[in-house]
């Protein structure tokens, strides 16, 4: 799994790619959370999936406990560019009523602003 982190407009967008699954990266990722919480000025975080291939419970249950991380710091995360195979777990385990989800990062980072 990769992971790669940007700053734009305010918001801290975590760009994954490879497979979510169990194993040392996904502390990586945790820690990548963390670290946004702690940073007073980005507790905006939007998480791009575009590259993720594949993802199993324990993928998503860090992304679920990031989101409760963030959500408990006054933040929020959003989801953009889900695969299919994603966006048919977070129905299957209704996540997708959690998540705001966008296949846009111009209409992604939009929302943050209008709720801001």
């Amino acid at each position: 799994m990769k992971i790669h982190e940007t700053v734009k407009d305010g918001v801290t967008i975590i760009k994954l790619g490879g497979k979510l699954i169990s194993g040392p990266e996904l502390v990586e990722l945790k820690t990548a959370f963390q670290n946004t919480v702690n940073q007073d000025r980005h507790r905006k975080v939007l998480l791009d999936l575009g590259d993720v291939s594949w993802m199993d419970s324990s993928g998503l249950g860090v992304i679920v406990s990031g989101h409760t991380t963030i959500r408990r710091a006054g933040g929020e995360m959003k989801i953009l560019n889900a695969t299919k195979k994603i966006h048919e777990l977070f129905i299957i385990t209704k996540l997708i009523t959690v998540f705001e989800t966008f296949h846009s990062e111009a209409e992604a980072l939009a929302s943050f602003r209008d709720k801001a």
